[in-house]
């Protein structure tokens, strides 16, 4: 087969939204694959469609690409692979691991005040010191010494 057949050939399907048949390229997605009636996607659409009789949860068809305009589902990601799961799920769709983690609770970390700052320490009284006592008595003496010799004369 020359990469031009292969590139030519198309499979019949009927559209999910409304039933409508039409032709899709099975290799590539083409932009004139979507469907005549309803626009909808039909390079997503499989060209077999097995069911089950209706038997399920129908958690499969949300799945599918381009069926998530049609019901508005809420979700809520698995912890360990991030794939979409219902809100309810105990378990990953995807993965198989639980959808909600047990943790240990984080320790409670006591923070303590700080001491309070040390007192400033007092100064001391300033205070004249015994040399000053000194330099004044003897400046004193002099002082009286000078005005008896003054007044002797």
């Amino acid at each position: 087969m020359t990469s031009e057949q292969q590139a030519d050939q198309r499979a019949a399907v009927a559209c999910p939204e409304c039933g409508t048949p039409a032709q899709v390229a099975l290799n590539r997605r083409e932009s004139h694959d979507f469907c005549e009636k309803c626009d909808f996607p039909l390079f997503w659409t499989p060209s077999e469609v097995i069911r089950d009789g209706g038997q399920g949860s129908g958690e499969n068809l949300r799945r599918l690409p381009g069926t998530a305009g049609r019901v508005t589902v809420a979700s809520i990601p698995c912890p360990t692979c991030a794939e979409a799961n219902p809100v309810g799920a105990e378990t990953c769709l995807r993965c198989g691991g639980p959808m909600v983690l047990v943790t240990a609770p984080e320790p409670i970390t006591v923070v303590a005040a700080p001491p309070p700052p040390a007192p400033e320490p007092v100064p001391e009284p300033a205070g004249i010191d015994w040399y000053w006592w000194l330099v004044g008595g003897a400046t004193l003496v002099a002082l009286i010494a000078l005005i008896v010799v003054v007044l002797a004369r």
